[in-house]
């Protein structure tokens, strides 16, 4: 008899049977007990637990076979498909569904057989738990109840597999959306701080790989500082109370550099509130990443789900006591063999689950339906391991309830990969809420191109717009259109790493508004095919813009840097480290490689006389709450001269008020300096010559009045004294009251006598430059000489002439200056004079006492001759060159 099934059924039952993924699979212990306990139970000679799919039926365990797989055509299992629940057959050469069969005339004989069906929740016959012999067989009730219950712990152990197969992909599919974020650290931690998680971006921001960082405090990567305010702890408090804690503060890598970074710190809870940890996210700017610790640490957290799948069989009456169970039950919960029953499987329960576990299974009891539920159960160490326990009713002949049979399965390893995909699925939502970043899900193999709204909008389209790759395209800025499509192509390329990464201009087509996205992701790979393209996608237009403000601003500081003297300087309180502008070689001599960039090197250039006084300036500042900073000091030149400096510098500080950089620029003020100080010597030499020039215009205002008779003649001899006083200052004003030219002054004193008879004065000599006291002593000696011969000498008639000549004489240890004034052709001198006038004293004091020099005066009969001598260190005060005789 042909079994017949409807083609729709069976389509139903073999893409169930394939959800499971277990035909072709390798032998497993779980499921070769379940084929040798079904052997032992129904003492028989082969077992098997049976897989039947499409032409075939494929042996998951067998005992007493000895092959995998047969062909459906002859299978007993055929017609077991077709029951409700189990097939008895207890001698096939009796029954007229298989007298004909093969392996029953022919080898290997088969004569019994008794399969209970493996079905799964949804009611479809996936295969058998079966027992067969090549004699005829009566199977007991108790036989055949046993045999339904291995089936159904086979099953048990079919759900359990495609549960955590299931749990896995999915874990690592948000493993992955999760790591795809590299743009941002993303840190979970348990209760007390300590690291749980650390993402691709932790690991490229920070320097530290997650093997590393689990199971360390989350304050190992802040600042010494805030490790001091115990800031981490501050952030988990403010966290809990306010839901978020939002910072912006310095942050260390692995090697020690800080870095400045915006984070997030957020609690993780429960549905009923409880917090199970915390999760830190951190701005990540850095391009590379690295997913393979996490992925590892995953495969680890997992590993005993796989690994492990303990269970418990138990029996109970009809009133619900329980009556038997196995021996795992008491290996698991340590508790005495005869303590199964009333009271002590109530013992195992965790006490808040008992009450909850005895009133469903109470209702169950009172109506006779199948009882399931979960709770914890203590194990003989005391610790809690949940367990999910099932159990239907075996009903007599009457229909009534006879008894029960049940099992409970160790689902604790599933409990906690719930919780922990729980966990992984929040991290995941705060991660894309927190950095507002969006996320796409490009699947290949189905042409089906998935964002999220936050992705749709950076395109300009709104949460239910429809994309594909075609409006993905068209809406990419054309000038950027090849490189999408070029990075799209490599990442879908199996011979490269996978990863997409890539920015680009989107534009919208209704306003024509332009953004930048960066899009990151990873494609998945099956048998060298690519099938999925998943990841996140972020708008970076304000970045971009920032970009662009920062490089015009830079090329403005550096054309402007050029285009100055000044050495400005950019000092790096952090690291000490001082850049300079190109001023530092062209105003003072230094090349760029003999500059050492650090604040040392400027301090030791400054003059060991300022060093210590600039110092404590500078630093009262920077140490201070101040931000201006000025001060002057003369600065050591490449040349080794020193350079007189104004040096101006701002100070920048952080938000804790700490100074963590200082710029400013340096104005060499040296010839400032020298200007001032020649401007203060001159002001000096004016005070000086002016009280003197007073003082000598009292004198000679005192003597011309008192030996000039009349008031005319006085007021004439007066003022002529003071134009010659008045020519020698305007000689000196020329040359900056530093020196005159003998020349200069000699014109000056006799320009006034000279008149018609210019060649009657005959003045010769060296240029020798005089200082202002001489100059002006010379100038009013001239001019008493000059007035003395117009009135009474060689100039008061026609023939006269005076010959005047100067020269500097070498002879002994100093030079000496001399100067000879010879009338001819005057009135005769008779007789020597009886008295001086004030002629001779004036001619006295004014060279003699400002000079130090020596007065002669030769009375003889062919004229006056007056002879001036001095060293020729007192005409130039301070000089020491000598001049040409």
């Amino acid at each position: 008899m042909e079994p017949s099934r409807n083609s729709a059924d069976e389509n139903a039952r073999l893409r169930a049977l394939d959800s499971y993924r277990l035909l072709d699979t390798p032998r497993e212990q779980d499921f070769d007990e379940i084929a040798e306990a079904a052997a032992e139970l129904c003492e028989t000679p082969i077992a098997v637990v049976n897989l039947v799919g499409d032409g075939r039926q494929f042996f998951k365990a067998e005992v007493g076979l000895g092959v995998r797989e047969t062909p459906l055509e002859s299978s007993f299992c055929r017609q077991a498909l077709l029951q409700e629940d189990f097939l008895y057959v207890p001698d096939a050469t009796r029954d007229a569904r298989f007298d004909c069969n093969p392996l029953v005339r022919g080898e290997p004989g088969l004569r019994f057989y008794a399969g209970a069906l493996l079905k799964t929740a949804e009611g479809h016959p996936v295969g058998t738990v079966c027992v067969l012999d090549t004699k005829p067989h009566a199977l007991t009730e108790r036989q055949r109840k046993g045999l339904m219950r291995l089936a159904r712990q086979a099953m048990a152990q079919m759900e359990l597999r495609r549960s955590l197969r299931e749990q896995a992909e999915q874990r690592l599919l948000h493993e992955r959306i999760l790591d795809s974020a590299i743009d941002y650290a993303i840190i979970a931690t348990d209760p007390e701080g300590r690291i749980t998680r650390w993402n691709a971006g932790a690991e490229r921001i920070l320097g530290w790989t997650e093997a590393e960082m689990l199971g360390q405090p989350a304050d190992t990567f802040f600042t010494p500082e805030d490790r001091e305010r115990r800031r981490a702890g501050t952030e988990m408090r403010l966290a809990c109370e306010f839901g978020a804690g939002d910072d912006e503060r310095w942050h260390l890598r692995k090697d020690g550099t800080r870095f400045w970074a915006s984070g997030e710190m957020m609690p993780l809870r429960t549905e009923a509130g409880q917090t199970v940890g915390f999760i830190k996210i951190l701005r990540d700017r850095t391009d590379q990443r690295e997913a393979n610790a996490a992925l590892e640490a995953s495969e680890l957290r997992y590993r005993s789900l796989v690994e492990v799948s303990p269970q418990v069989v138990w029996f109970g009456d009809a009133g619900g006591t329980v009556t038997y169970c196995n021996a795992y039950w008491y290996e698991y919960t340590g508790l005495p063999q005869d303590e199964a029953g009333r009271v002590g499987w109530g013992e195992a329960i965790h006490p808040d689950h008992l009450e909850p576990v005895r009133e469903a299974w109470a209702a169950a009891v009172a109506s006779g339906q199948p009882y399931e539920i979960e709770f914890p159960l203590r194990s003989s160490d005391g610790r809690y391991r949940w367990f999910l326990s099932r159990a239907r009713p075996v009903m007599n002949e009457a229909g009534a309830v006879a008894s029960w049979i049940g099992t409970s399965l160790d689902i604790h390893d599933r409990r906690v990969a719930e919780d922990g995909l729980l966990r992984t699925r929040e991290q995941l939502r705060l991660a894309v809420d927190a950095t507002a970043t969006g996320i796409f899900d490009y699947d290949l193999v189905a042409d089906d191109l998935v964002w999220d709204a936050r992705t749709k909008s950076f395109f300009g389209l709104g949460p239910d717009a429809h994309v594909d790759l075609d409006v993905y395209l068209a809406r990419v800025h054309p000038a950027d259109r090849d490189l999408a499509t070029e990075a799209v192509n490599a990442a879908l390329d199996p011979a490269g790493s996978g990863t997409y990464d890539v920015s680009y201009r989107t534009v919208a087509a209704e306003d024509g508004t332009e953004r930048w996205v960066s899009a990151k992701g990873q494609t998945l790979f099956e048998n060298g095919r690519a099938i999925r393209l998943i990841g996140t996608a972020r708008d970076i237009t304000a970045d971009k813009r920032a970009e662009e403000a920062v490089r015009e601003a830079e090329e403005r500081y550096r054309l402007a840097a050029r285009a100055t003297n000044d050495a400005i300087w950019d000092w790096d309180l952090a690291t000490n480290h001082v850049l300079w502008n190109e001023a530092l070689h062209t105003a003072h001599g230094y090349a760029p490689d003999a500059v050492e960039p650090t604040g040392d090197w400027w301090i030791a250039h400054i003059h060991p006389d300022d060093r210590t006084r600039v110092e404590g300036s500078i630093h009262g500042v920077i140490d201070g709450t101040g931000t201006g900073w000025m001060d002057e000091y003369r600065f050591r030149r490449a040349d080794g001269t020193y350079a007189d400096i104004l040096d101006r510098g701002n100070v920048i500080r952080d938000r804790d008020g700490k100074a963590v950089r200082m710029i400013g620029a340096m104005f060499d003020i040296s010839e400032r300096k020298r200007a001032e100080e020649h401007q203060r010597l001159l002001t000096g030499e004016l005070q000086h010559r002016v009280k003197n020039t007073l003082a000598m215009v009292q004198a000679i205002a005192a003597q011309t009045f008192r030996n000039v008779g009349g008031a005319e003649v006085a007021h004439e001899a007066f003022s002529a004294r003071l134009i010659s006083l008045g020519r020698a200052h305007d000689i000196l004003t020329q040359a900056n009251w530093t020196e005159a030219p003998i020349a200069e002054v000699v014109e000056g004193a006799l320009s006034v006598h000279r008149g018609a008879a210019a060649s009657r004065i005959r003045a010769s000599g060296p240029d020798v430059p005089l200082s202002a006291k001489a100059a002006l002593a010379l100038a009013l000696s001239l001019h008493e000489l000059a007035t003395n011969a117009a009135k009474y000498g060689a100039l008061s008639v026609e023939a006269g002439s005076v010959d005047l000549r100067w020269h500097v004489v070498h002879e002994g240890g100093a030079p000496r200056f001399s100067l000879t004034w010879a009338e001819q052709g005057g009135p005769p001198i008779l007789a020597q004079p009886t008295r001086r006038g004030f002629g001779s004293r004036l001619i006295e004091r004014s060279f003699a006492s400002e000079v130090g020099g020596e007065v002669r005066l030769t009375y003889a009969p062919t004229g006056l001759t007056c002879r001036l001598e001095a060293p020729l260190a007192a005409m130039q005060e301070t000089r020491g060159d000598e001049a040409a005789a």
